[in-house]
């Protein structure tokens, strides 16, 4: 495929500013993309996908940089020009099929609603929907509703509604994150069927490792720029594929090195550079070495200054007798109706998580993740099968009980923070606090408490919009703790943080953990969480596919 540059971003930046905070989602990014590629957008969640697509979409501006589409220049359409050019030019297609669908329409109306705002006359309209319909596989189920529908043809009804007005670039941001692994192949030969029938030229944000293999070139972000770039070559006669990876180098001669190498050789703060005859090498400052173990540190990651003696947590009381287990989960279910589909979110899931470790639950999303978490903290309960939590079987308890059981042993974490805007980091923390009747003074010194082994002592009086996202997370995992609880459960919480910052948060959970004795559990695809973890449980189409202790 020869490269004709279809997408051209350069040095994008985009700037989110809450109240007195400016959030950098983007910093200078470059990529080009050619015309009838298909092309996946890579990276931890927080390190700016998601921006660069509602960017190239026309759905949000740039804070500065330049970017073209076509023969659209983004950035000095009209209001009519930037909804002609989201009419004409760009398919979206959402992860949330109910962001995609209209719910009363069936699949052949819900393809059709686009070519009414155009002068496409109803019956062509019936018949370019029948066809887009008929190339994903759905011809006998276009007079169905989604309700009637599995949750991959909806994704595929969804790729025929983005595709309804012809247009010459489709954005599909985590398309299959709410499938299944075989629903998810389904989906992606739909999007290559779409791609070799009409030259789209496609561009998926994605953490799915079945869509990223699958792709002509797989794009990496972090912190805001491009980082990677691995390309592949097909051999048509035997099938073969050939890639290549590579690192991005920007038009001001940065690059971003790949973190394992950096890991590897325990690089930090500086490291020297030397041109070769056909090469430039990298190594580190000998005089900035680092002890054992050390390497996979960041200069710029955040440590306790102290260690804390939490008084009446989890460290030295003994274990329930006959229950030595934190968490323990015997084959549980979890089934939910939608519609017509039967989603087994959770199936037949065996947990004995020990108490004291950091233990990790991964897997791509719509694995069944966040369901077992719930589970596990009795926000939902099982269609069968046994929770056990501090060793209280929750099928035992009543609804007041385990409202008790939170409230007293169990912290939450969550990837959206989760604080109250209006409070100050200290009364966020201490709210938990109020519900079962603290008194001032012993809520005050527990609150201190939490800020002091979190590192925000002196952020304690500010309002959230007042803090970073780092330190909003430090806040929620310090509300978490305040209860002292014997068991922490993290959905996702480095997932809207940056490299830096969210390895600032796996290295404090790590510390809780060695501190306090507490159990924290993480739900997470983010491989530095993983590395930290003394126990990794990989979930997979909601099973148990992999248990592993830490080296």
């Amino acid at each position: 495929m020869s490269f004709e540059p279809f997408v051209v971003c350069n040095n994008l930046v985009k700037i989110y500013k809450v109240a007195d905070l400016e959030v950098v989602a983007l910093q200078g990014l470059d990529l080009e993309v050619a015309r009838g590629e298909v092309m996946a957008l890579v990276g931890a969640s927080g390190s700016g996908k998601s921006t660069l697509l509602n960017v190239i979409g026309g759905l949000d501006t740039p804070s500065a940089g330049d970017i073209a589409v076509a023969d659209y220049d983004l950035l000095s359409l009209s209001n009519r020009q930037r909804v002609q050019y989201k009419r004409e030019v760009v398919g979206f297609v959402w992860q949330q099929p109910g962001r995609n669908l209209l719910p009363y329409l069936s699949a052949r109306e819900n393809v059709e609603v686009p070519m009414t705002l155009t002068k496409i006359k109803t019956a062509q309209r019936r018949k370019r929907a029948l066809e887009l319909l008929d190339l994903m596989g759905l011809a006998d189920r276009a007079g169905f509703r989604p309700d009637q529908l599995s949750g991959g043809e909806q994704q595929r009804v969804a790729l025929a509604v983005a595709l309804a007005n012809n247009p010459p670039l489709l954005l599909a941001d985590e398309l299959t994150g709410q499938l299944d692994s075989r629903a998810a192949a389904q989906v992606f030969d739909a999007l290559r069927q779409i791609n070799q029938a009409y030259n789209t030229t496609v561009i998926v944000v994605t953490h799915d490792p079945q869509v990223a293999v699958r792709v002509d070139r797989l794009v990496g972000i972090r912190d805001g720029r491009t980082s990677t770039e691995i390309r592949r070559a097909r051999n048509h006669e035997d099938g073969s594929v050939q890639e290549e990876e590579w690192v991005i180098l920007d038009r001001s001669g940065r690059l971003q090195l790949p973190q394992v190498y950096v890991d590897a050789l325990a690089m930090r703060g500086r490291v020297k550079v030397r041109l070769e005859m056909d090469h430039v090498s990298v190594w580190p400052d000998e005089t900035a070495a680092v002890g054992p173990g050390e390497g996979l540190q960041s200069l710029r990651q955040w440590r306790p200054d102290q260690a804390f003696d939490l008084s009446d947590m989890v460290a030295g009381q003994p274990s329930v007798e006959g229950h030595p287990l934190a968490v323990n989960t015997r084959r549980i279910w979890r089934t939910f109706q939608v519609g017509a589909e039967e989603i087994q979110a959770v199936r037949d899931v065996s947990l004995a998580i020990p108490s004291g470790v950091l233990a990790v639950v991964k897997g791509r999303s719509g694995s069944g993740k966040t369901t077992l978490l719930n589970l596990v903290g009795g926000l939902d309960e099982p269609t069968r099968g046994t929770v056990v939590v501090d060793g209280q079987n929750l099928a035992r308890m009543s609804a007041e009980d385990k409202i008790e059981l939170r409230r007293r042993k169990i912290g939450f974490v969550f990837q959206t923070f989760g604080l109250i805007p209006f409070l100050s980091a200290r009364e966020n923390v201490e709210t938990p606090l109020r519900l079962p009747l603290t008194p001032p003074r012993e809520r005050r010194a527990r609150t201190d408490e939490a800020l002091s082994l979190v590192g925000l002592t002196d952020r304690a009086e500010h309002r959230t919009y007042e803090l970073s996202g780092g330190e909003q997370q430090r806040v929620a995992i310090a509300r978490a703790l305040v209860g002292r609880p014997s068991l922490i459960l993290a959905d996702e919480p480095t997932g809207q943080l940056d490299t830096v910052t969210g390895s600032n948060i796996i290295a404090l959970l790590r510390e809780i953990v060695r501190q306090t004795g507490i159990t924290v559990v993480v739900a997470s695809h983010d491989p530095k969480v993983e590395e930290a973890a003394d126990h990794v449980y990989e979930l997979r189409d909601g099973q148990l596919v992999s248990s592993t202790l830490a080296a």
